[in-house]
């Protein structure tokens, strides 16, 4: 006998699940700014807002990343003679023909999940070539969060038998 509430989950609303993930080597690179002046400038500490993960864009991902290998093989024939060129465009993209398919499909979870600021891919490939233990904060805070699911907006079932006091 199961004790999920069908009824319950089919009428509750769902919004994604999201946190601030402070990051460390970008704040000390001094990519949010300082305050202060002189020697006691202080570095802005830098924040992105994460989100959980749907099944759609875990599914999207994993596409992208076998599409990466296909779209190697599409520029070098359509450059031609201008293949080193392709080449390094797809590899400024995350998508070189010596990019694990592990990590195409990382770049591409960070660069879908992350709210503030907006990235483009060339973005996440920057910050996962420049400050990797970053990405890696990033994608492992955004996995955590696509574990644990949307947070469902569900009306709560009173939790003794006590009524509720009359106005008087």
């Amino acid at each position: 006998m199961s004790n999920f509430d069908l009824a319950a989950f089919r009428k509750a609303k769902f919004q994604p699940r999201e946190q601030d993930v402070p990051l460390a080597g970008l704040t000390a690179g001094g990519f949010g700014g300082y305050e202060g002046e002189g020697d006691q400038a202080q570095p802005v500490p830098v924040v992105f807002k994460v989100r959980g993960l749907t099944a759609d864009e875990l599914a999207r991902a994993d596409q992208e990343a076998d599409n990466s290998k296909l779209l190697v093989k599409v520029a070098e024939r359509l450059a031609g003679s201008e293949a080193e060129k392709a080449q390094a465009l797809l590899d400024g993209l995350g998508l070189g023909d010596d990019t694990p398919q592990a990590l195409a499909k990382k770049l591409a979870h960070v660069q879908m999940a992350v709210v503030e600021p907006q990235l483009k891919i060339q973005d996440v490939v920057r910050i996962a070539d420049a400050y990797p233990t970053d990405f890696l904060e990033l994608s492992s805070q955004i996995y955590s969060l696509t574990g644990q699911g949307k947070v469902a907006q569900v009306k709560r079932k009173p939790s003794g038998k006590t009524q509720a006091s009359k106005q008087a």
